[in-house]
């Protein structure tokens, strides 16, 4: 966390009043709202609305000036303001019956764009547009009721990256979030020309008809895994053009809900690529609430890590987005994003929750949600800044999700059981995306999960691991294909002598496929459980699936013992004086909604399920509050931090190797510290 920018970011909404502009009373609201974050202490801002940027080309220098006028007013609060669009999606330029349905639960898209009744424009763009490759004909999101410009279309780049520089030089903005540059429609997309052109002109193939199930959703076929690569390399390069649009050094990012997960290799959704591309900041978005519907954070927990660690590994500040409607939504989500060690974004959504306007006035501006959060942050500052004191590193083999299977079962699900199921076994662990060096890297255990794709480079890198006396648990499949997802002549299991095969995937081709479908992953045969191809090294055959297989658990829990209290997540850290941070975060809540705003909403909604108005969250009632923790070795002092009750730190007094306190029932958040 030290290096790491420390964003106390809030949405900045423009509502269906925005324009026209200019507008006296408008004006008048947005400085009391820039007064009301300065007062919480927040020190960025970012636009919400308006996010179909294309759609608003007739209206763009209204609302450059408008966003001109934000800039200046949050400039003058010592605030900074990112714009946040979308690049690529359109829902005016298309005449698809279904584009404006969307109206009045996504008001964020189109709530000043041209109405249902305004004719369309002569020039609908279709040159621009990603192509179904299955119809031939421009391809529909029904998610967001819009089409997609192709990021492969060189007229359409060039027109994106001379809005960019109209609209940094219009605005005076201080950072840039450029979203949905990927592949929306999966691998429906993209059969345009330029796509087709790039995919003979790079790889020497031709796009064969979506018939041809040789090809298409084959894994086993190079040709197919080239295709995917295409579509990676193209998020890069269009984010590239966007990097060279911007003045040197501007803050830049763009939307990720998580890229590891099946869809997010469908869709060519990686960070990785966009900072290949030129971005210097990471954003994570905790879609939905936060915590989840069943009152636990595991649905964002591994997402969130894996995107720590690419931010981590690239030496970036990371954002963490999390949405709600109440001072305890934002509660939540400023803990969470503190115990990850990352700045926060807090927004609500109201304009997808499919209330009636009346409604959605009468509830609180973001700025209003903030309560104790950002003030607690600046108060306790030396609390939330240190270097990461994890013992564990998880390697993310970024090979196998993209060139091993497709499917979420062949890697992901196995990823994010384990870092679930580490966390709530009282373990601390960051994920780490290259295999960690023996010199430099700081953990004492590194995990392995189903890394069937593994270099012949990463495998070096594990051995010295090892051999240097670290330790290593190896999980399900490993090391069958090389990094391009092609079979090994000599496996991971080969090179140690030790008889264990993994068959080839045997599934029915379909196109296109669901990545997230019930598929039978393949397991690794042998006649044992696990090995020990080398000291240190042990290899369990079981995925982990359901976490970590017992006798891998029992293994690690004789290398490095657990002493978290129930219920609890841990996360440590060491400060600039050596000091070290434990951070504490309730794993699940029990939550309230507001019961009659829920009645009133349209459950046709598109977030009617997955978006609910909450309004108290508090830990759940198991939740351990007696804590008693062990003192590290070489420490004499402890302090306690319970940084939303308006309280100062207050010593703790050791005895007998540990220290005893009770926290609140309603406290899900607490640090220590020792000295």
């Amino acid at each position: 966390m030290a290096d790491m920018e420390n964003y106390r970011m809030v949405s900045w909404w423009l509502r269906k009043d925005a324009l026209p502009w200019p507008n006296e009373a408008l004006q008048d609201q947005f400085r009391r709202r820039a007064d009301q974050l300065a007062k919480a202490g927040a020190n960025s801002a970012i636009i919400f609305g308006a996010h179909f940027r294309w759609d608003f080309c007739r209206v763009w220098e209204p609302l450059h000036a408008l966003i001109r006028f934000v800039a200046d007013e949050l400039h003058s609060r010592n605030i900074i303001l990112f714009d946040h669009h979308s690049s690529v999606l359109t829902c005016y330029y298309n005449r698809d019956p279904e584009r404006f349905e969307h109206t009045y639960s996504n008001h964020r898209q189109v709530l000043i764009s041209p109405p249902a009744s305004a004719p369309l424009p002569e020039n609908e763009l279709d040159d621009w547009k990603m192509i179904d490759v299955m119809t031939g004909f421009p391809a529909f999101l029904p998610q967001y009721g819009a089409q997609e410009f192709c990021m492969n279309n060189l007229d359409f780049a060039a027109a994106y990256a001379n809005y960019v520089r109209r609209l940094v030089a219009d605005t005076g903005i201080d950072g840039l979030m450029s979203d949905d540059a990927v592949f929306y429609p999966r691998f429906r997309s993209c059969g345009c020309r330029h796509c087709r052109q790039r995919f003979f002109r790079e790889y020497g193939h031709v796009l064969p008809p979506v018939d041809n199930l040789d090809f298409w959703g084959n894994w086993k076929n190079s040709a197919w895994r080239n295709w995917v690569q295409m579509r990676f390399q193209t998020t890069q390069d269009f984010f590239a053009r966007i990097t060279a649009a911007v003045p040197p050094g501007m803050r830049l990012m763009s939307c990720c809900s998580g890229c590891a997960n099946a869809g997010a290799n469908a869709s060519a959704l990686s960070y990785l690529d966009f900072i290949a591309g030129g971005a210097n900041t990471v954003m994570l978005e905790m879609c939905g609430n936060t915590p989840g519907a069943n009152g636990t954070l595991n649905s964002q927990l591994a997402s969130q890590a894996n995107l720590l660690g690419i931010a981590r590994q690239n030496h970036l500040p990371c954002i963490g987005l999390g949405y709600g409607f109440s001072e305890d939504a934002a509660r939540c989500v400023w803990a969470f994003n503190k115990f990850l060690g990352s700045g926060m974004w807090f927004s609500s959504l109201v304009h997808r929750l499919g209330l009636p306007d009346e409604d959605m006035k009468a509830m609180p501006d973001d700025s209003e949600l903030l309560g104790e959060t950002f003030q607690a942050e600046l108060r306790f500052k030396d609390w939330f800044q240190g270097d990461s004191a994890a013992e564990i590193a998880v390697f993310y083999s970024t090979a196998t999700q993209r060139f091993y299977g497709g499917q979420q079962n062949d890697f992901a699900a196995d990823y994010a059981a384990l870092c679930q199921d580490l966390f709530a076994r009282g373990y601390d662990a960051n994920v780490e995306l290259t295999m960690p060096s023996v010199e430099t890297s700081p953990y004492s255990i590194l995990l392995v999960p189903s890394a069937a794709c593994m270099s012949v480079e990463e495998e070096a890198s594990l051995l010295a691991w090892v051999d240097a006396g670290r330790r290593a648990i190896v999980l399900g499949p490993t090391g069958f294909f090389d990094e391009w997802g092609n079979r090994r002549q000599l496996s991971f299991a080969d090179s140690f002598g030790v008889p264990v095969t993994l068959p080839d995937l045997e599934r029915v081709p379909l196109f296109p496929d669901n990545c997230y479908r019930a598929v039978t992953a393949a397991e690794c045969l042998s006649s044992r459980e696990y090995w020990m191809p080398r000291p240190g090294l042990c290899w369990f055959l079981e995925r982990s699936r359901e976490g970590l297989p017992v006798s891998a658990a029992e293994f690690l829990q004789e290398q490095m013992p657990a002493t978290v209290p129930d219920g609890w997540y841990c996360r440590k850290y060491h400060d600039r004086h050596g000091r070290l941070l434990l951070h504490f975060l309730a794993g699940e809540y029990a939550q309230e909604l507001d019961c009659l705003l829920e009645s009133r909403r349209d459950p046709n909604s598109p977030a009617y399920r997955t978006l609910r108005i909450v309004k108290r969250i508090r830990p759940a009632s198991g939740v351990t509050r007696r804590i008693t923790l062990r003192v590290p070795s070489g420490c004499k002092t402890a302090e306690l931090l319970l940084p939303l009750f308006k309280l100062s730190s207050r010593a703790l007094a050791p005895y007998d190797g540990t220290v005893s306190f009770m926290v609140p029932g309603d406290c899900g958040y607490f640090l220590v510290r020792f000295s």
